[in-house]
């Protein structure tokens, strides 16, 4: 028995909003790198910078980083397919 097109239209924007939603958090959460023309990496700790130019702590809160870390291995466990 085929479902309806409704059904498959439906489920095609469900997962171009999941998608998305998976791009905008990537895009906010990659870590910012600063050019600075420091070679010494005592000053960079200084100021708050790995060697690399991105920054030594994480711009979030842990229970931030939990709660979606949880959100995300929920959704993943809901939607495991049976093989």
């Amino acid at each position: 028995m085929r479902h309806s097109l409704y059904l498959h239209l439906a489920v095609f924007f469900v997962r171009a909003d999941i998608r998305r939603e998976e791009r905008v958090w990537l895009a906010k959460v990659r870590r910012a790198t600063s050019e600075i023309p420091l070679g010494n990496a005592y000053l960079l700790k200084d100021i708050g910078l790995n060697a690399d130019g991105r920054p030594l702590c994480s711009s979030e809160p842990r229970n931030v980083t939990a709660k979606r870390q949880v959100r995300h291995l929920r959704r993943a466990c809901r939607l495991k397919r049976a093989t």
